[in-house]
């Protein structure tokens, strides 16, 4: 066999996902939507859009708008969870002969990230410029949480009593996420007649990411073998400074009681140079960390960096969304006066409404992720190098889903609650489940409320997200990378073997202003 080509890992797998943005509504990167009108009616909003972040999610509903600023925020309490499990249904030791993760005398099972409950920021603002024309502009990110930590070592106590470490079972998908990722988007709204609106935006998307985990030096153990297979531990960023896209929207009432809304979204392919880190050496033969990988050597024998390392492409899917809003006017009208010019005020206006949004999301898009490195990159501590082709499957589906929500306007002008829930289809089979996002189907139930305050509308809202539980029974396809060439630079084991869980809270506050 010639010389060993040393990969960066399945930190690549995760790179490109990482780029996710705040409109893949239906996607499997958001859950669904941002903002605290949007997570307190189920995610309802593209046959209603009358607040700022518009914008973003139906920029014709700018033009029937006062003039307002919105700044809101999510805390993001995510919990996910993972269980390896061989073909057989047993444990994975990682080699060594270690018990495995819910083997007898091996560590705690599942494994489970550490996930800080996350501030999720959006600022938005419109302006109504004449009685049929308005700007809005907005930033904000994914609908997610932003970094993510899992174990590269588990603890357990040995059979000599001692407590100690082995390596985990996720390291192969993903150790840590890191990532700052805003769309600030700038769209124009114009009403063509009083029942009839369209928008269309720009986005200029901008991505810093990085990913760590694990690949194998070689393959010649068919199993799981830290030592066996000389472990890499692999750390790799990139940006991409504009990722540019456009949104459109068209808002109509045909009827004084009746609202349609539709809305479509594309942005293109994410595409970064990397940077790459490396370290070899890197487990004892007992399954901890190596602490002095270089003793009697120089002190970076086993570390690798390099700049301009390669490149990373992930195709965006476009989404899709359309909806019918019901509205129930106030009977004897509010006795809160208009003024000035003509708008659409829901809390005013109406007595209650119930909107049913249908959307779409292309995700067989993501079929394959291109990983690509430049040639003859060197890594310490071995007789290898990078490969230049390590692309990465993924085998996303399209998505499809549906969401009813609605608000009742409890004392017209003041303050109203509202309710809601979502489904979205299944993005991924089983076989393909990775613990960076979690793709089964989604169920989702909210509620919330607003109350005005002068010019000050002030809301709450709460989501609960349950996933559909990924169990393959041990029966994974994704394959780890590795710089065996007799193996085609894949491990000869799968990495994704076992159950996948997750679950999402999230409480929302915002705030409207209006001028």
């Amino acid at each position: 066999m010639g010389a060993k080509r040393i990969v960066i890992g399945a930190a690549v797998a995760s790179l490109g996902l990482g780029f996710a943005n705040s409109a893949f509504a239906s996607s499997g990167l958001d859950s669904p939507d941002s903002g605290v009108i949007q997570v307190g009616r189920g995610a309802t909003y593209v046959a209603r859009a009358d607040d700022p972040l518009a914008t973003v999610f139906n920029p014709a509903g700018l033009a029937h708008q006062k003039s307002g600023v919105f700044i809101g925020a999510h805390l993001m309490f995510s919990n996910r969870c993972f269980s390896r499990r061989n073909p057989d249904g047993s444990p994975v030791s990682p080699g060594a002969s270690l018990p495995g993760p819910g083997a007898p005398g091996g560590p705690e099972d599942p494994v489970c990230a550490d996930m800080t409950p996350f501030p999720n920021p959006q600022i938005a603002a419109n302006f109504r410029i004449s009685d049929r024309f308005a700007v809005g502009i907005a930033v904000l990110g994914p609908h997610g949480v932003g970094n993510v930590s899992w174990p590269e070592s588990v603890s357990y106590t040995n059979q000599l009593g001692l407590s100690t470490t082995q390596p985990a079972p996720n390291r192969f998908m993903l150790v840590e996420q890191e990532s700052l990722l805003i769309n600030p988007t700038v769209s124009v709204s114009y009403a063509i007649k009083d029942w009839l609106s369209i928008g269309a935006g720009f986005i200029w998307g901008v991505a810093s990411v990085k990913f760590v985990n694990f690949s194998e030096s070689t393959s010649q153990v068919a199993n799981d073998d830290f030592a066996g297979n000389q472990e890499v531990r692999a750390s790799l960023s990139a940006v991409d400074g504009f990722i540019p896209g456009f949104v459109v929207g068209v808002l109509a009432s045909p009827h004084k009681r009746l609202d349609l809304g539709a809305q479509v979204r594309w942005q293109d392919a994410v595409s970064a140079r990397s940077t790459v880190q490396l370290e070899s050496l890197y487990w004892k033969s007992g399954g901890t960390k190596n602490d002095a990988p270089c003793a009697g050597v120089a002190a970076d024998c086993n570390i690798t960096n390099r700049d301009d390392a390669g490149s990373v492409k992930l195709n965006v899917p476009f989404t899709a969304r359309f909806g019918f809003r019901y509205h129930s006017p106030q009977k004897q009208g509010s006795l809160v006066p208009k003024v000035g010019r003509k708008v659409r005020d829901t809390l005013v206006d109406d007595r209650f409404d119930v909107e049913l949004d249908f959307t779409y999301a292309h995700n067989s898009v993501v079929d394959n992720m291109e990983v690509r490195f430049e040639p003859g990159i060197r890594v310490n501590g071995t007789p290898g190098y990078v490969p230049e082709n390590a692309d990465i499957p993924h085998k996303w589906k399209n998505v499809f889903g549906a969401r009813l929500g609605g608000d009742y306007v409890f004392i017209p002008g003041f303050l109203a609650a509202r309710a809601g829930a979502w489904f979205e289809t299944n993005g991924q089979d089983p076989e393909y489940l990775n613990t960076d996002f979690h793709l089964g189907y989604r169920v989702g139930v909210n509620a919330g409320a607003t109350v005005r305050l002068g010019r000050f509308d002030v809301s709450l809202a709460y989501q609960h997200t349950f996933f559909e539980t990924f169990d393959n029974g041990g029966n994974g396809k994704l394959k780890g990378l590795s710089g065996d060439a007799t193996t085609g630079y894949r491990t000869v084991h799968n990495i994704n073997g076992g159950k996948l869980t997750s679950s999402l809270d999230e409480v929302a506050l915002g705030a409207t202003f209006r001028f």
